[in-house]
């Protein structure tokens, strides 16, 4: 809509399209609710109140009889990809629940596809009602220490930085880059910041000098902190503290009570979710945020504020969406219940029933898993000794930390061995995008897999294939049936037990998450019959390839000591 219409249509010269009247307006610009109409004129909010003269023969009324009316819900940072579908489903999901706007960092495309992937991402963000903004991926790869699809650097990034909706550049997780003044790194958060754009961090347990030399590099956010003092110490020196509250990573219960407790202003805090999974996708997205804080007393204005127009303040677009304000998109959540946030319907742009129409992809995405066929005597270590020490990486059930621990195990005088008694299973990250064939070997405990092996090509950041198993035969199996799919998660025992089909870059599903989550169910109910007993062992998984978040990660290069940002033997000598 031009300025000038937009001008008229505020002063009733061109006549709305909808006027929902007798509305409970949530208020976030000054903390209220106030009682009026709301005028609506292609897809922008024309005016609010008293709109009689905004009517004419041809607008739509929608008596919403006394009804709570919040602004559309805005997700402060997410990876849509942690969803398992594409983002045109992850769109038509989050919408029901009232998320009509997402702040995205596509990094889990962009480390298997580079610039390729993030224009495609582009493409079809553009195609959605909800509003899609984007930050750049900073850390591409996330470290040095495993083999991704690509690399992202600073000249990479100046490309993209003047896209429309590129909102800033995404989490910037190697600090330890940043402080050493690394000229790369920051080269990226100075491109960011000459274009007035924000910068997103990710320094989970940066405190002191070390936050003060981070947040020098002009990096204002952070949705890591580990306890409540830091993410306090973090707001204090003037970082917006995202409060994350995702399938992954939680903090709300533990966060919000001692927040309401010290009174603090809460302009600086907005919510996000950071990795939503299919089953939570389905119970709800920003809307169960705002729940959860009511019930930890929040007020219910206030939870609707972090949920909206605080996140689009920080990302710099509260002139477009975040409120319910003259001139801003006409994205409106119609309530049943203001205390329960119950959502009895949902505008975006003024719709009241918007379309999504099923994005075509090109061929290139399904082809992605780039290894040759995978053999058992690839994913031995070997040994000549009767019995070997073994760095196992110890895995914190709901947490994305791990510990270490050294273990005595008994080899075939050829090859060391798993030993299923006491839960140290074979674990191998196998390179797949036709960079380097490395296959990174390791022991990990935590699963209790009794038998077979598990496998999937969902392994952050860079999404090589993981495969862990009580035996290499098993684990070989579901490395090629991968290979075979072109991505996915897999079970087998002596053959293929199950499996989800994720052929999207080798991470996604292009059907509905409703058809993702009845898959993972029953995979869910096989991998407890082989023993686990991990709630949620896939996303576990996952993040065991992940080498910035300590304290042993296994990637394609080998076993990785986080701490020390080096490559060590899983075999003690």
């Amino acid at each position: 809509m031009f300025l000038k219409e937009k001008v008229l249509a505020g002063k009733g010269e061109i006549k709305s399209d909808l006027v929902l009247k007798n509305c409970r307006i949530i208020n976030v610009n000054t903390k209220e609710i106030t009682k009026g109409d709301i005028a609506i004129s292609s897809g922008f909010i024309a005016g609010i109140g008293d709109v009689d003269e905004l009517c004419g023969a041809k607008t739509q009324i929608l008596d919403v009889k006394n009804a709570h009316v919040s602004p559309g819900l805005i997700d402060g940072h997410v990876h849509f990809e942690s969803s398992m579908v594409t983002l045109t489903q992850f769109a038509r999901q989050s919408m029901l629940h009232g998320t009509t706007g997402i702040i995205i960092d596509p990094h889990e495309i962009i480390n298997i596809l580079g610039t390729k992937g993030f224009r495609l991402v582009l493409r079809e963000a553009k195609q959605l009602p909800i509003d899609v903004f984007v930050t750049i991926s900073s850390c591409v790869p996330s470290s040095s220490l495993e083999t991704p699809g690509a690399r992202i650097g600073t000249a990479e990034i100046r490309k993209f930085l003047d896209k429309k909706y590129v909102v800033g550049l995404g989490e910037v997780m190697d600090y330890p880059a940043v402080l050493r003044g690394d000229a790369e790194k920051l080269g990226m958060t100075s491109a960011a910041l000459e274009r007035k754009l924000v910068v997103d961090g990710h320094c989970p347990g940066l405190r002191g000098r070390e936050l003060f030399g981070y947040m020098s590099a002009g990096i204002s956010s952070d949705h890591e902190s580990v306890t409540y003092e830091e993410a306090l110490e973090k707001a204090r020196l003037g970082m917006k503290v995202i409060l994350r509250e995702g399938s992954a990573a939680k903090c709300l219960d533990d966060f919000v009570p001692r927040l309401l407790h010290s009174g603090i202003s809460l302009e600086n805090f907005f919510f996000a979710t950071d990795d939503k999974h299919p089953a939570d996708l389905i119970k709800g997205h920003m809307d169960a945020l705002v729940r959860s804080a009511v019930k930890l007393g929040m007020d219910p204005v206030e939870a609707v504020s972090l949920a909206s127009i605080n996140a689009a303040r920080h990302y710099r677009i509260d002139q477009l969406v975040g409120s319910i304000s003259i001139g801003r998109r006409a994205n409106l959540v119609i309530l049943d219940d203001l205390e329960a946030f119950s959502i009895k319907r949902v505008l975006v742009r003024g719709e009241t029933d918007p379309k999504i129409t099923a994005a075509k992809y090109p061929r290139y995405i399904f082809k992605t898993l780039k290894y040759r066929e995978i053999t058992p005597d690839d994913l031995r270590i070997r040994s000549g000794k009767k019995t070997v020490s073994a760095r196992l990486i110890e895995i914190v059930p709901g947490k994305l930390i791990t510990k270490r621990s050294i273990e005595e195990l008994k080899t075939d005088e050829q090859t060391v061995l798993p030993d299923v008694e006491r839960d140290i299973l074979s674990v191998a990250v196998i390179e797949r995008h036709g960079k380097s064939g490395n296959i990174g070997r390791g022991f990990v405990r935590g699963f209790n897999l009794k038998e077979g092996a598990m496998g999937q090509s969902i392994a952050h950041d860079a999404h090589n294939v993981i495969v862990v198993g009580t035996n290499f035969g098993d684990m070989a199996l579901c490395a090629n049936r991968l290979r075979e799919l072109q991505g996915g998660i897999v079970l087998a025992k002596d053959r293929v037990l199950d499996y989800l089909h994720l052929p999207f870059a080798g991470i996604l599903s292009t059907e509905n998450a409703y058809a993702v989550d009845r898959k993972l169910k029953e995979l869910y109910s096989i991998i407890k019959k082989m023993g686990c007993r991990l709630d949620v062992p896939f996303i576990q998984a996952s993040f065991l390839a992940l080498p910035v978040i300590p304290s042993l990660k296994i990637t394609d290069m080998g076993l990785v000591d986080v701490d020390a940002l080096r490559v060590i033997e899983p075999v003690i000598d």
